[in-house]
């Protein structure tokens, strides 16, 4: 695992590798900062030979008859927007099991509280995906998936934004749009 003693050192071994983050922070990508607010919470972990971002990612999965929720949109600080199309999905904390990160997801993305939620432990699964990240481009990523299924009562029937209760907390995404989709594909890994 790689440290880094400020951002500077960070941009600079990110640069030695080949890894150019000039771009990041535009479009539907995530800024340079971000990437290190993940790295010095606990977020992820950062090999260094060769550069992966590795993240351990709790999806939970909310069914409504042949439907299941998914995250359509993301209004960043900025503005900028980003689709989706992912069911909720939260990055762990180290100690964290993804019981613990499934329920802070409902609330933090959806305002759901405790009492609301009936995860289902028995569906948990855990899928390993490489991919190379949407959010931090040209830097490869290796997503520790923990995938369960819930009942979440009292949400919308249709379509809904959500302000994210962690934007403040540095999370960049400012708001969400979920819809109601077919249960016939998930999609790739969230960033």
């Amino acid at each position: 695992m790689k440290k880094f003693q400020d951002i500077d050192a960070f941009r600079a071994w990110l640069s030695l590798n080949d890894i150019d983050s000039s771009s990041w922070g535009t479009g539907d990508t995530k800024s340079l900062i971000n990437l290190w607010h993940e790295l010095n919470e606990g977020e992820i972990i950062l090999f260094e030979h060769p550069p992966l971002r590795v993240v351990n990612v709790v999806q939970v999965i909310i069914r409504q008859g042949d439907y299941v929720l998914l995250e359509a949109e993301q209004v960043f600080g900025d503005g900028q927007r980003r689709y989706r199309d992912q069911p909720p999905a939260e990055k762990m904390k180290p100690g964290e099991t993804y019981i613990e990160a499934a329920m802070r997801c409902l609330l933090e993305e959806l305002g759901v509280e405790e009492s609301q939620v009936q995860l289902f432990p028995g569906t948990h699964r855990q899928v390993k995906t490489y991919a190379q990240s949407s959010s931090y481009p040209g830097l490869p990523a290796l997503y520790n998936l923990h995938i369960v299924e819930a009942a979440v009562s009292g949400l919308p029937e249709t379509a809904f934004w959500r302000d994210n209760r962690s934007f403040i907390a540095g999370d960049p995404v400012k708001r969400h749009k979920w819809v109601w989709r077919r249960d016939n594909v998930l999609a790739s890994p969230p960033d």
